[in-house]
């Protein structure tokens, strides 16, 4: 019951500090151009020319969103100065496709296509045929709209040729669709069928596809359906055998005791046949008679003697099988009341599991984060004190990753508390626009200090963490840490940054507290590991010792060079081996992220 109370108590406090950063952000929020025209004016100061080429853009969207094509215009201008200064392509590529989007809606065709043109030399120095496609169309577009019509058609034949590298089926129905209208505008009606035709073609061979994996999928549905009544069948079949043999244990055991029953009347017979002949040897003999008449009522009162005392006996056998009878029916109620609690304890626990990993990150949020990554999570009971979490920090194009590993106080259900506070806290710290790792525990250590009351009420829980933002732009990775350590292997050469040596919340402290950020160049295939104490404390081997971090370290660099899924294999399968029959001493996480910068670049 009480576990019950301690997840629905986590629940409300987390929804309420939720509740709590909203009004925040409603309160408080400036509008957005002032924002933002705060952050160029601070970006143009500090001569940080790729900044200031992004805000002047996202106030450029701003004022094309309420119709104000000339200020857009202004500042797309002022973005494409800085870009080309912060040689920043991307924005080079964005600012000249919305300048051709702006005049294209105010009917001003030539600018259009002149910016369209830049566009597209911009994005193919990007190499990124999405963008050189898209801007191939634009310029088809603006031709078609000054009756360039040769032109246009040119444009999409080179759009239609890229989109058939790129096996882009979808792009290519499009191609075929404008080539139909332009050749018709031209006054060319045969290409205009031969590529009437072509799109027809595309649509019904997506149709013929769609239904085959319309048929694949009955035909699936049909061989689990003939796979499951297979199972019936043999089930029935395993039924009637163990009946079957049933049957033939009751025979055997039925005609094992008729030969008991048959050996037992042959004795019989045998006492009565020595009876009878003592007895005709007593009416020969009567001198003999008296005598035997004599011990007979020896025997009699011998026998007397046995009969009252197993009696007595018998009757303290009953006395104690009455008492034992009663201790055991008390039992029995105990143990059932024991079982219906344990069975109260076991729900209540298997509800705080499904509440964790449902406030854990899906895998499929963590793949498409970071597609080479790994997380190893043993809890050492059914809920863990332990916590992973990924998120990602918005930007107009490749977001920054934030991921952390943590070590709560406790674990089980106790644990499972802190965890649940300690994910909703990292998800309002980086909703409210902390983008820091260092601000970001120092953010964390406030708000479990606040939602622990830890100043008035002396609570000493907490948690260790290790915290990373990857930043993709600059090829670096950012860490800062509350006794948790990072590692990372380079170059077949393992390097560990130490986190600072105050945990996140605990005891009270005099001073506040500030942590440290590390900066890591990833300038070559790099390996980085996050981790609790709970891999290298456990206790196992010959000696039941420690696994130890010297073991741990070079366990990680052995494997560091295998691929992800086959390192976590690698890890769990060699820490159940030391630890053997011996119990899990702690919960158990271990995070692995391969970074390439030939894969970023």
């Amino acid at each position: 019951m009480r576990a019950v109370l301690i997840i629905r108590y986590s629940l409300i406090i987390a929804f309420v500090l939720m509740l709590a950063d909203l009004q925040m952000a409603v309160g408080q929020q400036p509008t957005k151009v002032q924002e933002f025209e705060q952050f160029l004016n601070d970006a143009i100061k500090n001569k940080d020319n790729g900044k200031a080429s992004y805000y002047a853009y996202e106030l450029a969207k701003l004022y094309t969103d309420e119709k104000q094509s000339e200020k857009a215009i202004q500042f797309l201008n002022q973005s494409l100065t800085y870009s080309k200064k912060a040689n920043d392509p991307t924005l080079t590529y964005l600012a000249y496709q919305k300048l051709g989007l702006i005049y294209t809606d105010t009917k001003k065709h030539s600018k259009a296509l002149d910016n369209f043109e830049k566009a597209l030399s911009a994005a193919e120095g990007l190499k990124k045929p999405d963008y050189v496609h898209e801007e191939l169309l634009h310029i088809a577009s603006s031709y078609s709209t000054l009756g360039k019509f040769s032109k246009s058609i040119e444009s999409v034949q080179k759009a239609l040729s890229l989109a058939i590298q790129q096996n882009d089926v979808t792009n290519q129905q499009n191609c075929y669709m404008l080539l139909e209208e332009y050749y018709k505008k031209d006054g060319n009606s045969a290409k205009a069928k031969e590529h009437q035709t072509l799109y027809t073609n595309i649509i019904q061979s997506k149709k013929k596809e769609e239904e085959q994996a319309q048929q694949q999928k009955a035909l699936e549905q049909q061989i689990a359906k003939a796979g499951t009544e297979k199972k019936n069948v043999t089930a029935e079949l395993e039924k009637n055998t163990k009946k079957l043999k049933h049957a033939e244990d009751s025979l055997l055991a039925t005609k094992y005791s008729l030969q008991e029953t048959s050996q037992s009347l042959k004795e019989a017979k045998d006492i009565n046949e020595k009876r009878q002949l003592q007895i005709d040897l007593l009416n020969k003999d009567k001198e003999l008679a008296d005598l035997r008449m004599m011990e007979q009522e020896a025997t009699l009162k011998n026998e007397r003697l046995i009969r009252k005392s197993i009696i007595a006996v018998a009757l303290l056998v009953a006395a104690l099988i009455i008492v034992l009878v009663r201790d055991y029916r008390k039992k029995l109620k105990v143990n059932k009341k024991l079982d219906e609690q344990n069975k109260s304890i076991k729900s209540s626990i298997n509800y705080a599991k499904r509440i964790q990993e449902a406030m854990l990150p899906k895998s499929e949020f963590q793949k498409n984060l970071l597609p080479d990554s790994f997380v190893l999570l043993k809890p050492r009971d059914s809920v863990s004190g332990d916590f992973y979490w990924f998120t990602e920090i918005k930007s107009w194009y490749d977001p920054d990753v934030v991921f952390a590993a943590a070590d709560c106080t406790g674990h089980g259900v106790p644990g499972a508390f802190m965890s649940l506070i300690g994910i909703n806290a990292l998800n309002g710290i980086i909703s409210g626009g902390i983008a820091e790792p260092n601000l970001m525990l120092h953010a964390l250590d406030t708000e479990i200090r606040s939602a622990l009351q830890q100043e008035k009420t002396g609570n000493n829980d907490g948690m260790d963490i290790a915290l990373c933002i990857y930043r993709k732009q600059k090829n670096i990775i950012e860490f800062s840490g509350a006794k948790n350590p990072l590692v990372y292997i380079q170059n077949k050469q393992l390097f560990q940054v130490k986190g600072d040596v105050h945990p996140i919340g605990g005891s009270q402290r005099k001073k506040e507290v500030v942590f440290k950020k590390h900066i890591i160049t990833i300038d070559q295939p790099t390996m980085i590991y996050l981790f609790s104490d709970g891999y290298r404390d456990q206790f196992g081997g010959k000696n039941n010792s420690k696994f130890m971090s010297k073991n741990f370290t070079k366990l990680l660099l052995d494997i560091h060079h295998l691929p992800l899924a086959e390192q976590k294999e690698i890890l769990d399968k060699k820490i159940e081996e030391w630890r053997g029959n011996h119990p899990q001493t702690d919960d158990i996480l271990v995070m692995g992220i391969k970074l390439d910068t030939l894969a970023i670049n």
